[in-house]
């Protein structure tokens, strides 16, 4: 048995209250959109994609516009008001590189609504860059320079400065998430913010190894990944 099946076998999906299927929301899903999944995505392009796939493909044949992955299905919504679903109504939500596009307090309103649209036991996972690494990364190649001859310097080493204000430190434009980062994370930043909003068991975890089904089919790459329960 594989990891990944004893990951499958801890959790399953719950049932609503109402005894319909518990939905599970991939937030921020970017062009990861599984069946099985409510994708929600924001975008200008995920909307247009999404709603007028006519002529989205029109365009696109026409050279006006480039090709997209966003697929008709998608939900456009807007993750800085209360999600449009009921209390206790979502066996799972996934965030995979989304919430560091929300200034540290947008962030924590939507890991509450998270909390409240999940059904008691439901999971929510977040992956994120992980900020720790962001700067050990830097702290490694500057150590290295100044080990260097100072005739020897260069620049390199501040690539990461260039990074981190080009793509980080951005503020909220126009209420929407938008493309920059505005926040970032470590592995105690997150857990703490799940911890605030509710969330039980809430922990670091390997890429994959999740007690959500089928998390395979949303989680595309490795990062910081933390998991948390909502209690029943």
């Amino acid at each position: 048995m594989t990891v990944q099946d004893v990951a499958t076998q801890r959790s399953s999906v719950r049932p609503s209250p109402t005894g319909a299927p518990a939905i599970r929301l991939n937030v921020g899903c970017g062009p990861v959109q599984p069946e099985g999944w409510v994708n929600i995505d924001n975008s200008y392009r995920a909307r247009f994609a999404s709603r007028l796939p006519l002529l989205d493909r029109l365009l696109v044949n026409a050279h006006v516009i480039p090709r997209t992955d966003f697929k008709p299905g998608l939900r456009g919504i807007n993750l800085y008001r209360p999600l449009p679903w009921p209390t206790d109504s979502a066996a799972a939500v996934y965030g995979g590189e989304v919430l560091e596009h929300f200034t540290r307090e947008s962030g924590a309103r939507l890991i509450a609504e998270c909390f409240r649209v999940l059904a008691p036991g439901g999971v929510i996972r977040m992956r994120v860059p992980d900020n720790a690494r962001f700067w050990r990364n830097y702290l490694a190649e500057y150590e290295a320079m100044s080990r260097q001859p100072r005739e020897s310097w260069t620049m390199a080493h501040t690539r990461w400065i260039e990074m981190y204000f080009r793509e980080i430190a951005t503020g909220e434009k126009w209420q929407s998430s938008g493309h920059y980062h505005k926040w970032m994370y470590d592995e105690i930043s997150l857990i703490l913010t799940l911890q605030e909003a509710g969330f039980h068991d809430v922990r670091r975890m390997a890429y994959l190894d999740s007690r959500i089904p089928d998390v395979r089919l949303v989680e595309v790459r490795d990062d910081l990944i933390v998991e948390g329960v909502k209690p029943g």
